[in-house]
């Protein structure tokens, strides 16, 4: 079973700079092409969860062109996914199931989520205005 110094070690031998934050959340900060992208892991009973908070800050200020969008990419993204938080802002996370989850499994799914926010940051970024 998978525990929070499990968690740190992966994220260690991925390179992940890891800093302790409220709740048993880490938060790790990456420098991109696309500028700094802060990746959230948190650990849960049954669940690793990863998520980009705020990955668009919106304000609850999402179009119907926005929402389709994201549903498109959704549909697209191997575990990643967009969501609207409960502030209205755009996050990107995945969940993983803990209980017979493996390290390429956690490396794969962490990797995966920074690619997708990389890749798609710039896009949201442009359409809706913000820099």
């Amino acid at each position: 079973m998978l525990d929070h110094t499990m968690l740190m070690g992966h994220l260690d031998k991925l390179g992940w700079k890891s800093k302790p934050q409220d709740g048993g959340t880490v938060k790790s900060v990456h420098e991109t092409a696309e500028g700094e992208v802060c990746i959230f892991v948190r650990l849960q009973k049954n669940w690793l969860i990863a998520s980009v908070v705020p990955f668009l800050a919106t304000r609850g200020k999402n179009s119907f062109e926005l929402a389709r969008w994201l549903l498109r990419v959704n549909r697209d993204m191997y575990q990643a996914k967009f969501a609207f938080d409960e502030d209205g802002d755009v996050v990107l996370t995945l969940e993983l199931p803990t209980e017979s989850i493996d390290p390429s499994e956690i490396r794969g799914a962490l990797t995966t989520l920074l690619d997708q926010a990389v890749a798609h940051r710039r896009t949201l970024r442009l359409a809706s205005g913000t820099t």
